[in-house]
């Protein structure tokens, strides 16, 4: 069988850096926009979660009583109305959402260690989140009830993702 080979060459990234954003003091473990596009939530190792004015370059917002723990994920809803903040330790979870425009904030406990992953469903009514607990849930956001799970995993829970139609969960 003869052997061929292919030349790679390089291509010029169609992706340039615009800013720089700084203020975490630890690794940063997610980022979620706003819808507006105008702005970015962003969760880290330093306990604090920030928001960040893109236009600007600069943070709006400080929010460092969200977690106690590290920040392993964070997420906005599609409509911006809820900022969804994860994480915990080893025996810890915490699973915590912000409703932007009042500020109120919903502590959601079921899981019995780290909060690694989360999303919202396209219809803005359900968080999914999954953990180092070998479980997945799925919250209202609107109670901060759990509606279904929670669903075993043979190991740690590292994505959770809904389906574009909201009736599936991965």
């Amino acid at each position: 069988m003869a052997s061929t080979s292919t030349k790679v060459t390089a291509k010029k990234s169609i992706l340039t850096p615009s800013i720089n954003l700084k203020g975490h003091g630890k690794w940063i473990r997610s980022i979620s926009y706003f819808p507006d596009g105008q702005r970015m939530i962003s969760g880290s190792e330093d306990t604090t979660t920030r928001q960040w004015d893109l236009k600007a370059g600069k943070e709006i917002e400080e929010a460092r009583g969200v977690c106690e723990e590290r920040i392993y994920a964070v997420a906005v809803s599609r409509n911006g109305r809820w900022v969804v903040a994860a994480g915990g330790d080893w025996d810890r979870a915490e699973l915590r959402a912000c409703e932007v425009g009042t500020g109120i904030m919903k502590t959601f406990k079921g899981h019995s260690n780290r909060v690694t992953c989360v999303d919202i469903s396209a219809n803005n009514m359900w968080l999914a989140s999954g953990s180092w607990d070998a479980t997945a849930r799925i919250w209202n956001l609107d109670t901060g009830k759990l509606v279904a799970g929670p669903f075993k995993s043979e190991n740690w829970v590292g994505a959770t993702r809904f389906s574009p139609d909201s009736k599936k969960l991965a």
